[in-house]
């Protein structure tokens, strides 16, 4: 969950509403994803339970939270590094015939910083993501998360090497 207050998101979770400039008038956002596991719906509850070491719904939905981060990287990211690690090799090879072109040296180090980028957008999301003690398997599962999206920013930042490299001798 999230507090805003004027567009700002709030940080300080310690900080009086008053500090914050909330006054009386003030609008106050509350955003965030609420886990809807009523009693009567045994299915969702038994999902809950199941997927959970606590089985409170609130830590199912920060598993949720985090899935939203990770999945998309497994899903797309892991084929665009492969992608970018298979032209800067590529390019690395033709290197030692001809000097790389100012285009494709622009090419591999825009894609470089992009996925840099995005790999610590999602690191940054994680660490946002707060498990409390008592929510063991969500706290795996972010645990898990960062191990991965670090490995990928590790994969990207050798390849972003190599590319230095090669723009540096041609």
């Amino acid at each position: 969950m999230k507090l805003s207050v004027s567009g700002a998101n709030l940080k300080d979770d310690t900080a009086t509403l008053y500090s914050c400039g909330i006054r009386a008038g003030s609008t106050v956002v509350l955003t965030g994803e609420k886990v809807d596991v009523r009693s009567d719906d045994e299915d969702d509850k038994q999902a809950v339970e199941q997927q959970t070491a606590s089985g409170n719904p609130e830590e199912y939905g920060l598993i949720v939270r985090i899935g939203k981060v990770v999945d998309p990287i497994k899903a797309t990211m892991e084929q665009d590094i492969d992608n970018f690690r298979s032209f800067v090799h590529e390019q690395q090879q033709q290197s030692t015939s001809a000097a790389v072109d100012e285009t494709t040296k622009k090419t591999m180090q825009d894609k470089g910083i992009y996925l840099s980028e995005k790999l610590m957008q999602a690191l940054i999301t994680l660490d946002g993501v707060e498990c409390p003690p008592g929510f063991d398997t969500a706290r795996q599962k972010r645990r898990e998360g960062v191990r991965l999206l670090q490995k990928r920013l590790e994969q990207v930042d050798e390849v972003r090497a190599i590319v230095k490299t090669l723009c540096s001798s041609s």
